[in-house]
């Protein structure tokens, strides 16, 4: 690309990306934004913004742009990430969501940018399970780099890996191929004593029971000195009623 062109290119995701910002904004509620941003702890501002309205936001954009290319949508995320904005932010990754299909296996380093740069498990969970999920599905050569992620010592970044195997683990289709990766990358985590850790780990093994509810709770019981009660209640919430009884009595024992 010539620098006119990219010079050119960068200008119209700018523009974009600020007619997204003004969309934004007409669809704050009044009161919102404070209660919002004391729910999640968040650094970041917040104009008020429910989700369903960003991810209509966001689907209007893209049946309204079906030729976006790969570069146009990185730049476009890029330029909607750069302000601490939680909404901007936000529906970058929806954007992403929904052209997960345009990535390829040499954007794990762009995706783990944003991990490292998250500060909130809600955009985490924009990310890592169905962007990450679908591109490690698609792409099982990027399974090196997620397994980095979730050995990462950085809180975002791990929960991030775990949840990056949820797709993997709930389609029964895929099952064979990632739950034995997932219980070898999670296995080690069980140690890990955050709350959004635990959480991570406990629903992707949750996704599993859908299908595979005896494999699930085989793995969990010779574990269950070392599981912590959040995981496991998370895990079991899918089983049968006396199934689930038995593992967390024999986990309190």
């Amino acid at each position: 690309m010539s620098a006119a062109a990219s010079a050119g290119s960068h200008a119209r995701e700018l523009r974009t990306a600020r007619e997204l910002r003004t969309a934004l904004e007409g669809r704050a509620v009044p009161g919102r934004a404070a209660g919002e941003k004391r729910y999640l702890r968040s650094e970041l501002d917040h104009i008020g913004v429910p989700l369903p309205a960003m991810r209509a936001l966001a689907r209007a954009h893209v049946r309204a742009h079906p030729r976006l290319t790969h570069d146009e949508l990185l730049a476009l995320v890029r330029e909607l990430w750069r302000e601490p904005v939680h909404e901007s932010r936000s529906v970058a990754l929806i954007l992403l969501d929904h052209r997960a299909d345009l990535l390829d296996a040499r954007d794990t380093a762009f995706l783990e940018g944003l991990l490292r740069d998250c500060g909130t498990w809600a955009h985490v969970d924009l990310l890592a399970p169905f962007v990450a999920g679908r591109l490690l599905l698609r792409e099982p050569r990027t399974q090196d780099a997620v397994r980095g992620w979730a050995a990462d010592e950085a809180q975002w970044v791990r929960r991030g890996g775990v949840l990056s195997f949820l797709l993997g683990v709930r389609q029964e289709s895929d099952w064979p191929d990632w739950f034995p990766v997932f219980c070898e990358v999670a296995d080690p985590l069980l140690a890990d004593d955050r709350f959004f850790v635990r959480k991570a780990i406990g629903w992707v093994l949750r996704e599993g029971t859908k299908h595979h509810p005896r494999q699930v709770a085989d793995w969990l019981e010779p574990r269950l000195d070392r599981v912590s009660g959040l995981t496991l209640r998370e895990a079991v919430r899918r089983l049968e009623d006396r199934e689930r009884r038995r593992l967390i009595a024999a986990h309190r024992a």
